[in-house]
């Protein structure tokens, strides 16, 4: 966003808050004194959410990356809300009828419940996290859900004839989808939600908070206790929500905004643990206590076992395949720290390790350990005749064909250019065939090689040091079989 788009960005936000809020209180003014709907109250209930609506239209042209789609969701979801609000008002002011309990406008209600859940559930970080967030929430929606029905639908349905149950259970998925709403965010804000800045998670858990208090209030003062008269006083809640949706949206679009706290890891990990184990606990000390195990306690208790043995299984899956992930990530690391990145051949600084290991061993044993040295003749030729790309390529050629010689008392490395060093671990009799042993290696590396079309001849410019007879430790040994192959290169052979 162009800096000078940032005041002005300020200012619409604070406008927009000042407003929500005058807004808000006039509704409830509005919603007490008359204590019914009138035509001015509809048009508020719509406005709300219109205003909304274009505000949050304005946000997503603005976002990009993956923080887009999030708006477009929650912003669909808006859309939704005005749609049934629209519906709902419709009934009495155009079509001049009374609004069915449960009607088309409920779809969308419904529809925005879910799109705003779905909008949560994306912005999880991961595929896993997403799967523990569902089954959580799935336990969570149980235990809701049967404590609801246990301790405060039943006694009223069964107590009130007029009561229709059908109807209450499809209003009791609005404060059940909420609340499941206001649990993600507040695993959100423990685990350092950094993607969305303080303000923003402000405004979504207002508005979160303002839908759960919403829909709960309908349900048990409308639904259960028929208290009509009242309904006009819960829109305010309503309105708040979609006018904090709102402004979070626009307070995402303020770079300028401080960012959320990283929370602590040991706090997620309970949360995360807890949620099942709670709501366990929860059954178990109701059952305890005296609540009967009727047919509805029993199936919320089954599954809500059931869900936390499935994701607990999956938690253990999911953990062996992080550790196999982090052996694998581990044993590249160390690969790559201990291996020349072009060859694949032991880098200098590993081989001399080994190397120190072998003359240590040498020395117990009374052995004796041979090192070669050597580089290819006239290699910066072939680099500048056909490019450093030919040029990697032989040293590859080279190297595969080392890896070939390799043994056990032996080890190849790449030292660096064109530099290769070869450690035996000689017993003492082969001492006298090393100038065999060398011709062995020399004759196994051909002279000639084919690279993409490119005929390459080159020679080896071999040195050769022995422990303990020329040096006795290994930056001495390796200088001496260094000295030794330069001497060869002058003379067209191998030198010890």
């Amino acid at each position: 966003m162009r800096r000078r788009e940032i005041p002005i960005l300020h200012r619409f936000t604070f406008y927009l808050l000042i407003f929500s809020i005058l807004f808000v209180s006039v509704e409830t003014f509005i919603s007490v004194w008359k204590s019914h709907y009138t035509f001015g109250l509809y048009s508020m209930n719509m406005l709300a959410p219109a205003i909304s609506f274009i505000v949050l239209v304005f946000v997503i042209r603005k976002q990009t990356g993956t923080s887009k789609r999030f708006w477009v969701i929650i912003t669909i979801g808006v859309a939704c809300e005005l749609i049934a609000q629209t519906i709902w008002g419709s009934y009495e002011w155009v079509w001049s009828m009374e609004a069915p309990e449960i009607g088309i406008a409920d779809l969308f209600w419904y529809s925005s419940s879910f799109l705003y859940l779905i909008a949560l559930y994306v912005r999880l970080k991961s595929s896993g996290e997403r799967t523990r967030h569902l089954f959580d929430s799935a336990i969570l929606l149980i235990s809701i859900s049967v404590i609801s029905w246990e301790y405060l639908v039943k006694p009223a349905y069964y107590g009130n004839n007029d009561l229709d149950f059908f109807t209450l259970w499809v209003d009791l998925f609005y404060p059940v989808t909420s609340v499941l709403r206001f649990f993600i965010l507040v695993v959100w804000l423990l685990n350092g939600e950094r993607r969305f800045n303080s303000k923003v998670l402000l405004f979504l858990m207002v508005g979160f908070v303002c839908y759960v208090f919403g829909d709960l209030l309908y349900v048990f003062l409308i639904d259960v206790h028929h208290m009509d008269s009242l309904e006009t006083w819960i829109d305010p809640f309503w309105a708040s929500a979609s006018f904090s949706l709102a402004l979070a949206g626009l307070y995402s679009l303020n770079p300028a905004s401080r960012p959320i706290l990283t929370g602590d890891t040991r706090s997620v990990r309970i949360l995360h643990f807890s949620v099942p184990y709670i709501s366990l606990l929860l059954f178990v000390g109701l059952f305890s206590a005296g609540q009967p195990l009727n047919s509805i306690f029993l199936a919320g208790l089954t599954s809500i076992v059931v869900l936390t043995l499935v994701r607990q299984v999956m938690f253990l899956l999911d953990r062996e395949k992080l550790l196999e992930q982090l052996k694998h990530a581990l044993e590249r690391s160390e690969y790559l720290a201990s291996h020349d990145s072009l060859t694949g051949l032991l880098n200098r600084r590993t081989f001399e390790q080994k190397l120190t290991i072998m003359l240590s061993s040498a020395a117990v044993r009374q052995e004796q350990v041979a090192v070669l040295f050597f580089d290819l003749d006239k290699f910066k030729i072939v680099n500048d005749l056909y490019g450093h790309h030919t040029g990697d390529l032989l040293l590859q050629a080279v190297a595969e064909h080392m890896t070939l010689l390799q043994h056990e008392g032996m080890r190849c490395a790449r030292f660096g250019g064109d530099e290769f060093a070869i450690s035996i671990a000689t017993p003492s009799e082969w001492i006298g065939r090393l100038d065999e042993i060398t011709g062995i290696i020399i004759q196994s590396i051909p002279q000639r090689f084919e690279l993409e079309g490119n005929v390459i001849n080159t020679s080896l410019s071999v040195g050769i040091a022995v422990f303990p007879d020329h040096a006795l430790n290994v930056t001495d040994l390796i200088k001496r079989a260094d000295q030794n192959m330069y001497l060869a290169k002058r003379a067209g052979s191998f030198s010890p």
